[in-house]
């Protein structure tokens, strides 16, 4: 497994569904029931389900809500969707997935599937870390699996990001879906590290979860680690034995893209990608666990946040 370093634990996640339990004390710790306590699996998993879209780089679709903050735009204080903005082409959001997993979407241009750990990153990422172009506060840093939706190895890097050659590696969206079996009780955490969006759900029973989010590039720090229990107010969250599902919709707008799924164990301090014989991307036994899926993206509002700097993000 790969250590993940966490840079900064930023944003404020919200808690979604009903039966959360919590205690008084101060950084309580939720307590997150298993969709059904099973037992331990016959054979290994296989990782989660990934469903990967590339669209278009100048489409303008995205619905984010923004508001002009450059005195020398002709638009300086207007309110609109960021589509509507001269600059604003590509996926500017997370809660743009929804409408481009529907088919809502004209402009998406191919399509993927994987099932495995999550940890993939693009050639822009990958061969920007060969060359020792990334490291701390994100090291030590790896090469990892390429994102179907780019294509094969080639030279893109950061330095080179802007050229023709890099284009296919810009505007995709991944959205994975599936369960984990927890084998032993405790407290855990989950990680995200991503660039440059994410929503997240961690699935309980009684409709109950878990949620955390980096929604939008606009005045976004780039690439991040996220921890679902920092971003709850908590140390972690307290884990029966069983199946819990997991909905991970992710995105890349420009340059560097990068998207690990990470968690550490009772006792544990050191975070790891969650290797995939504990993933399962098909209903495991028994079969009456029902998989929440997409619904969840429904519940996530586009945040509105300042654009600083440039009007093309990185």
């Amino acid at each position: 497994m790969n250590t993940l370093t966490f840079k900064k634990l930023s944003l404020t996640a919200v808690c979604v569904g009903a039966g959360l339990v919590f205690s008084s004390a101060a950084h309580a710790i939720p307590t997150l029931d298993p969709l059904n306590i099973g037992s331990a699996p016959t054979g290994t998993g296989a990782g989660l389900a990934g469903t990967w879209y590339k669209v278009d780089n100048s489409a303008h679709f995205s619905d984010y809500s923004y508001t002009e903050t450059d005195p020398g735009s002709s638009r300086y204080g207007q309110t609109d969707a960021i589509k509507n903005f001269s600059w604003g082409s590509g996926i500017w959001a997370a809660t743009d997935i929804a409408a481009i997993a529907a088919g809502n979407n004209p402009y998406v241009t191919a399509t993927a599937s994987t099932v495995g750990a999550i940890s993939y990153s693009n050639n822009i990422y990958n061969n920007t870390v060969s060359s020792g172009g990334y490291g701390n506060p994100w090291g030590p840093d790896y090469d990892r699996a390429l994102a179907p939706i780019v294509g094969g190895a080639n030279g893109c890097s950061l330095a080179t990001a802007n050229t023709t050659a890099c284009a296919g590696e810009q505007n995709y969206a991944a959205i994975f879906t599936g369960y984990i079996y927890v084998a032993t009780a405790g407290v855990y955490d989950f990680g995200v590290f991503a660039d440059d969006g994410f929503l997240f759900n961690l699935l309980g029973a009684n409709n109950t979860s878990l949620a955390m989010a980096h929604n939008s590039v606009v005045g976004s720090p780039g690439r991040d680690m996220y921890s679902l229990a920092n971003e709850n107010g908590s140390t972690g969250v307290n884990l029966g034995v069983g199946y819990y599902g997991i909905d991970l919709s992710y995105f890349n707008r420009e340059e560097a893209g990068v998207i690990d799924l990470g968690w550490r164990g009772p006792g544990a301090s050191a975070w790891s990608v969650i290797d995939d014989t504990v993933l399962y991307n098909k209903v495991p036994e028994p079969s009456s666990i029902a998989l929440m899926g997409l619904g969840l993206l429904g519940l996530w509002g586009s945040r509105k946040t300042r654009r600083t700097g440039s009007s093309t993000a990185a």
